[in-house]
C-alpha cells in the first residue's frame, strides 16, 4: 500500500475518534436501550472498518464516510433539541467540528483528491481484463 497523504491520515484519525465516541456514548448516563444506542453500536464498527479502505484510496469508502458523516451531522440537530445540557451541546459542537474537518480533509486538498483518483486508475486483481487464449 502506498503512503497516504497527510490530509487523509489526519482525516482517518478523526474517523477513529468518531468510532470510539460511538462506543463510549451508550455507556454514559442515562444508559438504556433506544434507537440511539443501536445506532451507536452499529456505527462504531462501520466507521472503524472504513479506515483501511480510506488509507488505501478507495473512492467508494470516501463516498460512504461522506454519507455517514452527513447523516450524523444532521442527526446531531435532533440530539441538540432533545438534550439541552451544556455537556451534551459541547460534545455535539466538537462532533460537528470533527465531521466538517474530516470531510474537508478528504475532499479539498489536492493530494487527497489525487490519492483517491490514483486508486481508481490502478488495475485491480478483479478487473475485467480480456482472457488470452
Amino acid at each position: 500500500m502506498r503512503a497516504s497523504p497527510a490530509a487523509v491520515r489526519i482525516a482517518v484519525v478523526g474517523i477513529g475518534i468518531h468510532a470510539i465516541n460511538h462506543v463510549v456514548v451508550p455507556l454514559l448516563p442515562p444508559t438504556n436501550w433506544n434507537v440511539g444506542t443501536v445506532y451507536h453500536l452499529i456505527a462504531a464498527p462501520v466507521y472503524a472498518a472504513l479506515i483501511l479502505p480510506l488509507l488505501a484510496g478507495r473512492r467508494w469508502a470516501r463516498v460512504v464516510i461522506t454519507v455517514l458523516l452527513g447523516c450524523q451531522f444532521a442527526g446531531r440537530f435532533v440530539v441538540w433539541a432533545l438534550f439541552p445540557e451544556t455537556g451534551a451541546r459541547l460534545a455535539l459542537i466538537a462532533g460537528w467540528a470533527i465531521s466538517a474537518t474530516v470531510l474537508a480533509l478528504l475532499w479539498i486538498p489536492r493530494p487527497a483528491r489525487r490519492h483517491f483518483r490514483a486508486s481508481a486508475e490502478q488495475p485491480s486483481a478483479h478487473s475485467s481484463a480480456p482472457l488470452e487464449r
